[in-house]
């Protein structure tokens, strides 16, 4: 390798696997990303190991697991001191950069975040957590407030730009952090709703007559069809914003030594098991989006070796001939990306930990699980909760099959092991905050929204 390549990681919000031209919807409107997808490595077994904003992304940036990175839940703070992904760019070399939504830096979701607190980002376009896609802004380097008029992707785009081309010829890594297709999926400018709004949307066939959005509020399959419209509007947006990237790339002459990654920090389900949201061990809301491409070096394919948001750091590294210092809980799997002999990881562990918010709303309870191509297994500590799915005879996840003794014994076998590598506990929610010494940022956490808290 004569020349260190470039890493640009492009990932969304609630973004999920099955919603693009590329994975097989039709009906999404991604000429970009089904183009980027004709050249690269793309998976149909990535898996968030918590699918939820604040663990998924604590894990995509460290290659840890949530209680080993700290941020087990939304809105509690990342421990600061584990080392990023960009810590290991800038040991190499590299020149580093954040643009986008961030939700590492506890509450308030409007707080700047110190220098100290960016895990080692050099340049820094942030918001810590906003949801306000028509009128939102972000903090500099010097946190300086800047506010964005228009739609937000548009705007860090440009700022994405802005660093590409002024880092022209020196190794770069940047992570672009978008916020749609996240709700509300209505805060899209009109050119792209426009582009759904006479559109009979297909809703897939496990979404019931009723769907559970809180304990007091249900919605129906026509609210479903008419989120559908608001998300693809984003997604649609978001492929523009993606083809810009790339554009700039090639006029740069960059495009060919560039690692270039498009991913999600975990789905939504918009209907599907009668529910929305996530937190959940459903495909819907566990199964994300990877595409990589690194010319000459990825294959062109389409893969189901598997292969979870731990792992990813770890991988990227590892393709670009680098490695965290410190242990880390994901795996180096960069082989997939380059032999199609290679295997991916045997299983995924999928959790969450503390049924936060959306979840809480809906009376959610805590759950672990292992994710395997053929199988998805999960269960509260209590078993009050416990699914049971065959991923390849049932796709759609309908046939809860956790009666069948074998399988559940031999997953169960797996989740244990799983648990026990990684140091976490089989506990209930309340008890692993007070066990794994998380109360205070809890509470603090849930003064903030105004929720209960923990004595």
């Amino acid at each position: 390798m004569d020349r260190k390549p470039n890493i640009l990681l492009v990932f969304s919000d609630q973004h999920r696997w099955c919603d693009l031209g590329c994975y097989g919807n039709e009906e999404v409107i991604s000429p970009n990303f089904d183009a980027f997808a004709a050249k690269a490595a793309v998976f149909t077994n990535c898996i968030s190991n918590s699918p939820v904003c604040v663990p998924a992304r604590g894990s995509l940036l460290t290659g840890l697991m949530a209680h080993r990175h700290r941020a087990i839940t939304n809105d509690l703070p990342i421990d600061t001191s584990v080392e990023s992904i960009a810590s290991v760019l800038n040991r190499n070399g590299y020149h580093t950069g954040y643009i986008g939504k961030w939700h590492l830096g506890g509450v308030p979701r409007s707080r700047v975040i110190p220098q100290e607190e960016r895990l080692g980002f050099n340049e820094w376009k942030v918001c810590n957590c906003s949801h306000n896609y028509m009128k939102s802004h972000y903090y500099d380097e010097n946190n300086q407030k800047h506010l964005i008029q228009g739609y937000e992707p548009i705007a860090q785009t440009d700022l994405a730009i802005d660093f590409i081309q002024r880092n022209n010829g020196n190794p770069w890594g940047l992570v672009v952090s978008y916020g749609p297709p996240h709700d509300p999926y209505f805060q899209v400018p009109d050119r792209y709703l426009k582009l759904y709004q006479n559109t009979d949307l297909s809703i897939r066939e496990n979404v019931p007559d009723s769907i559970m959005h809180t304990r007091d509020v249900c919605l129906t399959k026509e609210d479903v069809g008419n989120n559908l419209k608001g998300y693809y509007a984003h997604i649609t947006a978001l492929d523009e914003q993606f083809g810009r990237l790339m554009d700039t790339l090639d006029a740069q002459g960059e495009l060919d030594n560039t690692i270039i990654v498009y991913t999600s920090d975990h789905g939504d389900m918009l209907g599907s098991q009668g529910l929305t949201n996530k937190q959940l061990p459903y495909d819907e809301s566990i199964k994300v989006p990877l595409m990589i491409y690194y010319k000459d070096n990825t294959l062109c394919t389409i893969s189901d070796e598997m292969l979870s948001l731990v792992d990813l750091p770890v991988s990227l590294l590892g393709l670009a001939s680098m490695r965290f210092a410190n242990e880390v809980d994901g795996d180096d799997l960069h082989q997939v990306f380059i032999d199609s002999q290679a295997k991916g990881c045997e299983y995924a562990y999928i959790y969450d930990f503390v049924p936060c918010h959306q979840a809480y709303f809906r009376g959610s309870i805590e759950w672990r699980g292992i994710r395997t191509k053929a199988f998805t297994y999960a269960r509260s500590s209590d078993s009050s909760f416990a699914v049971l799915f065959n991923n390849q005879e049932d796709p759609l996840q309908r046939d809860n099959l956790i009666s069948d003794s074998k399988i559940r014994n031999e997953l169960e076998c797996h989740l244990r092991a799983a648990i026990n590598r990684w140091g976490d506990e089989d506990l209930p929610w309340d008890k692993f905050i007070r066990d794994f010494g998380y109360t205070d940022e809890w509470n603090k956490s849930q003064l903030f929204f105004n929720l209960p808290t923990l004595e």
